[in-house]
């Protein structure tokens, strides 16, 4: 197996990959910001019920994944590159993002205790409800900048030592990031970035720290908490063991890396203040540059970005392109010979006279954290008639997700003026009927930078750029090779948004009127 002293230094690779809820993407990123043999790895979600406390609580949807296919997705798209003709030596350095909000639980070896608890998994409420009993709200909110409920890790790891004693006691580490996952069975060291460990609901936002004596003040062991490192920090070089299973090279340098709101940030060469953008994957967010903390809104994060001086504000929501996938397994027209489902989809949703549609979808299939907090909410539809067609719903859907991005800006902007350009990234900005919906929707410009479904990657590279010295900064990095890719332009039709503002109007109603029969 090679060595990193064996690199060749005239030619190279940052090696990055974006570990997400439905695919894992890798991707080789040349000096010059060229993206070359990207590959895709499909992943399992496992979702089921617990009872609620003492069991007497009804039951609490559960979402999980088994940690250890990220990192094979990880080796099966390495070991793709290295039959395509790259030679690992080629690899300066290894880049990972990753869903965040995540509770993985690592026994000594850096193996799973259990699967993995997701971000959208909300069982832990009655946990968080103790947290804030015994710590007060207005201390965690001082101290994170976050509202805590049962979606953060620090109500899951309570939950677990209530629920799963003995998971806890085999654990080691407690890991935030899939991308955490991946680090350690590469280099065996248990980290994570500021960026995913403010979604946890247990780090000093303003010190970049653990709360150690949080988890204490519940009988919780801090030293169950992982190292934090700044996202660009080497957190070591690739095992033995990691490279006879990746193909790396053994010694190769991996970045501790950093959470996909983080990378998609950077991604989208939002870095000054007020900048914001809108992601499209299976779930969403929309986020802004800040330089502190806004209104302490109930389902808007503030997260540390990798900038030092810059946080982020980012109101995440549970659904957005698995809203997407739902309505093209569900609403998908007839397929051409070889045609992709979701094209036969998008051609048969463009047919829809959107300004004339009455159909309303309020998309919170897996229950909603932003702009409500919600684990019960359903998706529903209103607004059908007979003459309403199958083309119809499908595009509702888009719409409704859509409409539930506007309310999260408008939350985020709190009275200011709504933004005229919308950058949107993440695999959803591919359809561009979704992009249109949008600039109608927002009445704003919509601008798809380049290879939009792989900016995360981009993203969690710049600080491989930096350390290379391939970019002097993470402005430079955006500058040169995010800015200068070319990009889709979407300008909004006046009659189409005249229609969406009443169509909004309705939908903002929606919940409301439907809250009293969800879960009933």
């Amino acid at each position: 197996m090679r060595r990193s002293d064996d690199f060749d230094h005239d030619a190279g690779y940052i090696a990055s990959f974006d570990i997400g809820t439905t695919v894992c993407k890798g991707v080789l990123i040349a000096r010059d910001g060229r993206l070359e043999h990207e590959a895709e790895e499909p992943l399992d979600t496992i979702y089921g019920t617990v009872s609620g406390a003492g069991g007497t609580d009804g039951e609490r949807r559960t979402v999980e994944q088994e940690p250890e296919q990220w990192f094979r997705a990880v080796a099966s798209i390495a070991r793709g590159w290295w039959e395509a003709g790259v030679r690992p030596g080629q690899v300066k350095l290894i880049a990972t993002s990753g869903q965040m909000q995540d509770l993985i639980p690592v026994d000594e070896t850096g193996r799973p205790v259990r699967p993995a608890i997701l971000y959208s998994d909300a069982r832990a409420d009655e946990q968080a409800a103790r947290i804030l009993g015994r710590i007060g709200e207005e201390a965690v909110r001082g101290s994170t900048g976050n509202h805590l409920d049962g979606s953060m890790p620090f109500a899951k790891l309570l939950w677990l030592a209530d629920r799963e004693p003995e998971s806890v006691r085999r654990t080691s580490r407690v890991l935030i990031s899939s991308k955490d996952y991946v680090v350690r069975r590469l280099t065996g060291r248990a980290a994570t970035d500021p960026t995913s460990a403010a979604t946890a609901g247990m780090m000093d936002l303003s010190g970049r720290s653990w709360r150690a004596d949080w988890l204490e003040a519940v009988g919780l062991d801090p030293a169950l908490l992982p190292e934090l490192l700044a996202s660009d920090e080497v957190a070591g070089e690739v095992l033995a063991e990691a490279a006879a299973e990746t193909g790396f090279a053994e010694g190769t340098p991996v970045l501790c890396g950093i959470g996909d709101a983080g990378a998609s940030t950077i991604g989208a060469g939002v870095a000054e203040t007020g900048d914001r953008y809108v992601y499209l994957g299976t779930s969403g967010w929309v986020a802004a540059s800040v330089e502190r903390p806004g209104r302490a809104a109930d389902g808007v994060f503030h997260l540390a970005h990798a900038e030092p001086g810059q946080l982020i504000a980012a109101a995440p929501l549970m659904n957005a392109g698995n809203a997407h996938k739902w309505a093209v397994s569900a609403f998908g027209g007839a397929t051409a010979d070889g045609e992709d489902a979701y094209a036969a989809f998008e051609r048969e949703a463009s047919g829809c006279d959107r300004a004339a549609g009455e159909a309303l979808f309020l998309p919170y299939l897996n229950g909603e954290r932003c702009p409500v907090q919600d684990a019960a909410a359903s998706g529903s539809f209103v607004g059908l008639r007979p003459t309403t067609t199958r083309a119809d719903m499908g595009c509702a859907v888009l719409e409704g997700v859509a409409f539930a991005m506007r309310q999260v800006m408008e939350l985020l902007a709190d009275g200011s003026p709504m933004p005229k350009r919308l950058t949107l990234i993440g695999g959803g900005s591919r359809s561009p009927l979704w992009c249109q919906i949008f600039a109608d929707v927002c009445g704003a410009e919509v601008i798809v930078p380049g290879d939009a479904q792989y900016l995360p990657a981009l993203g969690c590279a710049a600080g491989g750029f930096v350390r290379l010295g391939w970019a002097s900064g993470y402005a430079d990095f955006a500058e040169r090779l995010l800015r200068a890719r070319p990009a889709r332009r979407y300008a909004p039709d006046d009659k189409t948004a005249r229609a969406y503002e009443r169509k909004y109007a309705r939908y903002v109603k929606l919940y409301a009127a439907l809250a009293p029969v969800f879960g009933a």
